[in-house]
């Protein structure tokens, strides 16, 4: 009798054909990372990027009560260096432009330096006026030597370098944006720091140096009988439970902030005044420091260092990274926006497109110092795109943010 295994002949189960081992996806998010390291140290010993630090170029008189210059003459850069790390504002940064000197003396009746400000990056210091007022003067260039010394002459150049891709008169094209959207908003202007003894033990860290002078928001500015900041503001609702915050007007702001292209927007940034009706107060948004709007991170590796970090943005007439804009004050945002209905955000954004006409921006533009107002057609075009398509852009923002309001049902 034939056996079971000679009427059903056992064979041995077929092999697989053997399929190539493909790469951990993590594994080449690492050597895409190391690569752009590699590209980073080459580029910075390679082009002798500027040193992480701010520096105090001297600037010619003309005058006693005015001086030209160039704000940063170190972000001038090669084609190729350009290709590598982006136009940015490159042409601006490099340009000479005539600008007031401060006049300790007579702005605002006098001022008398206080204090240094707490920026990391931006040089600042604070000065009370003889008016009553407070005023703060702000650094246009930044300081990226924060960093390990190891990182400081590697990283830490390019670092620098980028901080090219930050107009140097943002702050005052935004206010005048703001001013038409009908924005509370401070209003600075361009101005250096004169080399006086009136400065004090601040004479070495601010005479010479070229930066913006503002208003520092506290009680009476924009209406308001008192004034926080956000940590103080959160104090202040839970002593005063009737108040609220208008989250039409943060929503207004945050649209602003979209509009700008301004990603580095956190908590320390707004000052909220308090105007009160019937014994029951209403707190509104001040926006400030406005550095990074119409920030542009173009060229090869800032493209590579957006697939690990979305708020390398570019400043586009499409929105193209917004999640980049929105990822910073993200906790915010679902604190204050997600009772607001989506009719609600229609509107808003469309009531901002519609102010935020032809002339007021051609008017904003022409708050800049004359020789970068001959040079921003781009910045006009772009922002006209901009406008066109807030309230799409808006949609989009509602949408990213449903997720986060989901989470605190």
């Amino acid at each position: 009798m034939a056996s079971a295994t000679d009427l059903f002949p056992v064979t041995a189960p077929a092999r697989a054909e053997p399929q190539p081992r493909r790469r951990p996806l993590r594994m080449r998010t690492w050597a895409t990372a190391a690569f752009a390291v590699v590209v980073i140290v080459t580029v910075a010993s390679a082009w002798g990027l500027p040193r992480p630090g701010l520096l105090i170029a001297p600037w010619t008189a003309v005058g006693a009560a005015e001086r030209a210059g160039a704000v940063a003459p170190r972000y001038r850069a090669s084609a190729f260096h350009r290709f590598l790390l982006g136009d940015g504002y490159r042409e601006l940064w490099t340009t000479p432009i005539r600008a007031p000197l401060v006049d300790l003396h007579a702005f605002a009746g006098g001022l008398t330096p206080l204090r240094r400000g707490g920026g990391r990056q931006t040089r600042s210091l604070r000065l009370h006026g003889a008016d009553g007022r407070e005023y703060v003067f702000r650094s246009l260039d930044k300081d990226q030597a924060q960093l390990s010394p190891i990182a400081r002459a590697t990283i830490g150049r390019v670092r620098q370098d980028q901080v090219s891709a930050l107009h140097p008169a943002a702050a005052l094209v935004a206010a005048g944006l703001e001013d038409a959207a009908g924005i509370p908003h401070t209003t600075p202007q361009i101005a250096v720091m004169p080399d006086a003894a009136a400065l004090g033990a601040f004479g070495k860290d601010f005479g010479g140096l070229v930066g913006t002078l503002q208003e520092y928001p506290r009680a009476g500015f924009a209406g308001a009988s008192r004034m926080e900041g956000t940590d103080e503001l959160w104090v202040a609702l839970r002593q005063a439970p009737r108040d609220e915050v208008d989250a039409r007007a943060y929503l207004a702001v945050r649209l602003m902030d979209v509009y700008l292209g301004d990603w580095d927007r956190h908590p320390g940034q707004l000052r909220w005044g308090r105007i009160e009706r019937g014994g029951v107060g209403t707190w509104f948004p001040i926006p400030r420091d406005r550095d990074y709007a119409f920030a542009d991170y173009g060229g090869v590796l800032p493209a590579i260092a957006r697939r690990f970090d979305r708020k390398v943005v570019r400043f586009d007439g499409i929105y193209r990274d917004l999640p980049g804009l929105l990822a910073k004050p993200r906790e915010m945002d679902e604190r204050l926006l997600c009772g607001v209905p989506l009719t609600t955000w229609d509107s808003t954004a469309t009531s901002m497109a519609r102010s935020l006409t032809d002339a007021a921006i051609a008017a904003a533009i022409g708050r800049m110092p004359r020789e970068y107002v001959a040079r921003s057609a781009p910045l006009a075009a772009t922002l006209r795109a901009r406008r066109a398509a807030l309230p799409i852009a808006a949609r989009r923002f509602h949408a990213h943010l449903q997720a986060g309001c989901a989470r605190q049902r």
